[in-house]
């Protein structure tokens, strides 16, 4: 019961926040492509293309990576190498939401940017018009191809460099925490087997 429980909240969480981040990004891309030339347009198309291949590079990392190396820096308090440690730990919720959310998210974004490029191109050039159909096919088989072609080379990248990925994104993480004072880091749960041993002994 409390399994099924846990499932639901995480399935209410994942809808949430894709529901969340689609709105957020669809709606700032929308209004600058509103605001924007043809050629600021495919730029922002290309830039979400490379976000959604980046995210899913750090995801493959995140679960092709181990934890030892990242250890004994953490126990020197190598700046990021905790984050790191945490982030290997929980490579599945890593990977669902880099690889799954952010990259399902930015992949219907890139589908809808497509979709409002091609109306561009005709507003813009009027004679295309009798052309449409081929000129949206081609752009969205485009945007596909890089988009796939990107997400092959970029796995292949990530497992070979998987430790040097992830600690990287670990490095940021840490900067972010700096900045901005939230903590993702798992104290609380080791506070709690601390907590547990001692009950025992």
């Amino acid at each position: 019961m409390g399994y099924k429980r846990k499932s639901w909240k995480h399935i209410a969480f994942v809808f949430l926040l894709s529901f969340t981040l689609a709105v957020i990004t669809s709606l700032g891309t929308t209004i600058l492509m509103r605001k924007t030339n043809l050629g600021l347009a495919l730029i922002l198309l290309l830039v979400i293309v490379i976000i959604n291949i980046g995210f899913d590079v750090i995801g493959t990392a995140a679960t092709a990576a181990t934890e030892q190396p990242h250890h004994a820096k953490a126990a020197n308090k190598v700046p990021g190498a905790r984050q790191t440690v945490f982030l290997v730990r929980h490579a599945d919720t890593v990977a669902n939401f880099t690889n799954d959310i952010v990259g399902d998210v930015t992949g219907a974004i890139s589908g809808g940017m497509s979709a409002s490029i091609v109306l561009e191109i005709i507003r813009t050039y009027p004679a295309l018009e009798v052309h449409e159909i081929w000129i949206d096919t081609l752009l969205i088989a485009l945007v596909a191809s890089v988009t796939v072609t990107g997400k092959a080379a970029g796995k292949t990248f990530a497992i070979q460099k998987a430790d040097e990925i992830i600690g990287q994104v670990g490095s940021l993480t840490a900067r972010i925490e700096d900045l901005t004072g939230w903590t993702m880091t798992d104290k609380k749960r080791k506070g709690g087997k601390r907590h547990g041993n001692s009950r025992k002994n």
